[in-house]
């Protein structure tokens, strides 16, 4: 598990430079309102991302891991479903775009161009599972930063074209096609995905999956519907802010994905086995989260106005430092939630995940339907923080009654010392561009926790020495 988190890290560490290059140029060539026109066509073809997988995936890897089901014929099986319902699903998303935005063409064009990724999404979510129950991500790290790599190519090709904006859509379709490109020759290396149409057993799947597929639709729709929001009921200047915002937010977030991808077969596996086991197992993600969560938090707060300032132009600063702010918090708040939901997953309750994801969903959609008109991208992030709050709450809650659950309180404690360390050196440093300050804040939180803890060398062999022996 280790080495499969450390190696998606090292390549999306390499790979987030492409990023936020992409995302500077982007910004820059387009300026706030037109960079807004283009995140109002990418937030609402989000929306319906959620149905690319289905929830299956997670299924189908505990199904194998509880020994109650063949990963070769599981995933033909998915497949065959896959491919069945990616062209009603592109046809669904398209049409409902262009009548939601029929009065303003350049979105509806943008809108019909980011839907075909929906078709190469949905084949690729196949693979996932192959690569969950193996715990081998080579070809996730590498397609991952491959596709961001083609992407600031592909834009930096349009800006020397002076290419409008509805031609930046295009862009949205290469990593997709990079990456089911990748991901489809290793997951072949491994085992066979060719296509089985079998309506009995895809039902059996989506009759086993329908509270973790509510739950994704919710999940994707709680993330996606502020953009939407803000489309309808604010200016395209406030949407291009909180793209900008959210796009440099949640591209730290795939530190939690990466690492709950990597832990989702060893937490339902342990689960079954011994449920001490399961409790230690999860106390020790939730602490993993909270050591890479709390400096983004802290001193992203402190760094959020400048790192705007350095990625897009000045048009950008004046929401879109304190918009930063509030989604490096959410940002946070769901590593640790996203530990302990996956560990409600693995204890096979997902229902209760589905109830509490829709009340979060309701309360986020009206939180955005009242803030947006008057505080724009910062009541969003406002509303985002809020519920992610509540939502931890709750989900910590659930699994220490369910599982006997503490919240690492001590870890956290002692995790401020090296983040006030990495603060004090962040204030001090103000004055210096936020490029030498922000590694140098990294460096020393890191430094100080090696030195004098919580995360020392010795915590963390007797970490990997208790997986190793599967305690």
């Amino acid at each position: 598990m280790a080495h499969a988190f450390s190696q998606q890290l090292i390549f999306r560490a390499v790979g987030m430079v492409a990023s936020v290059l992409t995302v500077a140029a982007t910004t820059r060539h387009l300026g706030p309102t037109e960079y807004g026109e283009l995140t109002t066509a990418v937030v609402f073809v989000g929306l319906w991302t959620s149905l690319t997988e289905l929830g299956v995936g997670a299924v189908l890897v505990r199904r194998v891991m509880s020994g109650n089901g063949d990963l070769q014929r599981l995933v033909r099986v998915n497949a065959g479903l896959s491919l069945v319902y990616c062209l009603p699903l592109f046809a669904l998303a398209a049409t409902s775009g262009v009548l939601v935005y029929r009065d303003r063409t350049e979105v509806v064009q943008m809108v019909l161009i980011v839907s075909g990724g929906l078709i190469l999404t949905t084949i690729t979510s196949c693979f996932e599972p192959i690569f969950l129950a193996k715990v081998r991500f080579t070809a996730v790290a590498w397609s991952d930063f491959v596709s961001r790599v083609a992407s600031l190519g592909a834009t930096m090709l349009l800006i020397s074209l002076h290419a409008n904006t509805v031609a930046f859509a295009l862009v949205q379709l290469v990593p997709p096609v990079v990456v089911l490109v990748i991901q489809g020759a290793a997951a072949a290396r491994i085992t066979d995905w060719r296509p089985v149409f079998s309506l009995a057993e895809s039902w059996h799947l989506l009759r086993e999956s329908l509270p973790q597929t509510g739950v994704l639709i919710i999940a994707v729709l709680y993330w996606r519907a502020d953009g939407v929001i803000l489309s309808l009921r604010s200016t395209a200047d406030q949407v291009g802010v909180y793209g900008l915002a959210y796009t440099l937010a949640f591209t730290v977030s795939v530190l939690s994905t990466f690492f709950q991808s990597s832990t989702l077969s060893a937490a339902t596996g342990s689960f079954a086995r011994d449920r001490d086991e399961f409790t230690r197992f999860v106390t020790r993600s939730v602490e993993s989260m909270l050591f890479l969560g709390a400096p983004i938090a802290v001193v992203g707060v402190l760094l959020a106005r400048p790192i705007v300032e350095l990625i897009g132009s000045a048009e950008f600063v004046l929401h879109g430092g304190r918009t930063l702010a509030l989604l490096l918090v959410a940002v946070a708040l769901t590593f640790l939630t996203a530990a302990i939901s996956q560990a409600l997953f693995a204890a096979h309750d997902q229902v209760f995940l589905f109830r509490l994801n829709l009340i979060n969903l309701i309360g986020n959609i009206v939180l955005n339907i009242v803030l947006a008109p008057r505080y724009g991208a910062v009541g969003a992030g406002a509303a985002l923080v809020l519920t992610e709050t509540i939502g931890l709450v709750v989900v910590t809650w659930r699994l220490g009654h369910l599982a006997g659950y503490r919240t690492p309180w001590m870890f956290a404690l002692r995790l401020l010392v090296p983040l006030g360390a990495a603060v004090a050196l962040a204030i001090s440093m103000r004055q210096y561009p936020v490029l030498v300050t922000l590694p140098l804040a990294a460096a020393v939180y890191l430094a100080v926790n090696l030195t004098v803890g919580p995360v020392t060398p010795r915590v963390v062999r007797a970490v990997l020495a208790d997986n190793g022996d599967g305690r």
